[in-house]
């Protein structure tokens, strides 16, 4: 089986190289790494020149299209270059040595029949990541959660799965992309969580994203989520559309009644956000492999 991890990165040279460390050092052999640079400024382009080579390669993109933009990319070239399966991660992840062998284990288990595989995302402290959590389901095969969202964050897709149902949409650029691309992949198959298979998450803390009391800097980032939150819902009919506003509200008002500071901007991002989804039109998007 030809295997190619795909790394997306931007300026996160530290963080970066542990990566490819944590990479190079899997007890799983014969797989070929392709890192996605979007367009850093930190040197990280000048340590990827010096670390190419035959288990290497990197892919420099021309601006930061952001992670959707990223995992776009690379899943298109490794997958048009022949791979039979991509195991896809962001920059600061750092895979057990053993994380892809157990993969590559419960492919075996499952004779190969599955949308994605998801692994156990860890913080540093190891315990569960908060950002990664799959959603399970309740049926199993053997040890096997059955699962129909993951994120992006050691996620192993056959190439068969991406043949099938195409790449992620790059235009969503940051949040939500992963939702939308497992949701797709699930609908197609039946998808499993991989507890023997552990990464860790370097992320600075371990909370969850929340737009009632996340700091003032972060809040524009919210635009992402409520604009591509409303597209996959769409896409998905009327009940996902309904739980869409159901939540939507219920976060204006706790906005309203909880945020200790800067309201008002916290309601016109999700304002905006919302704007945005109903004018951005998901089917016209690139997303097919050509």
């Amino acid at each position: 089986m030809e295997i190619t991890a795909v790394v997306v990165t931007y300026n996160r040279l530290d963080l970066l190289k542990e990566n490819i460390e944590a990479l190079r050092n899997q007890i799983a052999p014969n797989f070929h790494i392709l890192v996605v640079d979007n367009n850093s400024s930190d040197g990280t382009r000048d340590y990827l020149k010096g670390q190419e080579g035959d288990d290497l390669e990197c892919l420099f993109l021309d601006e930061n299209l952001g992670g959707a933009g990223g995992f776009f990319y690379g899943m298109k070239k490794a997958y048009e270059d022949g791979a039979d399966a991509v195991w896809i991660m962001d920059d600061d992840t750092i895979p057990k040595e053993d994380a892809l062998e157990r993969l590559l284990e419960a492919d075996e288990i499952l004779e190969h029949d599955y949308g994605f595989l998801a692994s156990d995302v860890r913080w540093i402290d190891g315990s569960p990541c908060v950002m990664n959590r799959v959603h399970k389901l309740k049926e199993k095969k053997g040890s096997y959660e059955r699962i129909d969202t993951a994120t992006f964050v050691s996620l192993f897709i056959p190439g068969e799965t991406i043949k099938q149902i195409g790449l992620p949409v790059k235009e969503y650029f940051i949040w939500g992309d992963d939702k939308e691309y497992t949701l797709r992949a699930s609908d197609y198959k039946p998808c499993y969580f991989v507890p023997e298979s552990r990464v860790l998450h370097k992320m600075k803390v371990n909370v969850g994203s929340n737009i009632c009391t996340d700091e003032l800097n972060r809040i524009d980032r919210y635009f992402y989520a409520y604009r591509n939150d409303y597209v996959t819902a769409k896409k998905r009919g009327k009940k996902s559309l309904g739980m869409y506003y159901l939540g939507f509200c219920l976060n204006f008002v706790r906005v309203l009644l909880k945020s200790k500071n800067g309201k008002q901007k916290r309601v016109a991002v999700m304002r905006k956000g919302l704007v945005a989804g109903r004018n951005f039109l998901n089917e016209n998007k690139e997303t097919d492999i050509m």
